[in-house]
């Protein structure tokens, strides 16, 4: 059971790994977007202008938010496995012990 609450943790930080990279690849292609500002600088002053000025500022925050990358990363906290969380890390043997199947 040790063995398998180890392997549980593992699988969970792997998960929380791939979850945090698909996030931050998503917030990379949301980035070249905004940054392709050229088209947002040459328009001349007036309320189209600043109509995409203003979605470029949300865009910004947005981003702010979504790319795991603008805090700290930091090892997640592993929840308490359920017996059935366990089940897949135990190979065949039952979580609930060895006289139940």
């Amino acid at each position: 059971m040790q063995q398998a609450r180890v392997d549980y943790a593992e699988a969970y930080r792997v998960k929380h790994l791939e979850t945090q990279a698909e996030a931050w690849h998503h917030a990379t292609r949301l980035a070249e977007y905004v940054a392709a500002r050229a088209q947002v600088e040459a328009l001349p002053p007036g309320q189209e202008k600043s109509t995409a000025e203003a979605w470029l500022e949300f865009a910004d925050a947005h981003l702010g938010r979504l790319n795991p990358l603008s805090t700290t990363p930091q090892l997640p906290d592993v929840p308490e496995p359920r017996p059935d969380d366990l089940r897949p890390f135990l190979h065949h043997w039952s979580p609930h012990g060895p006289n139940s199947y």
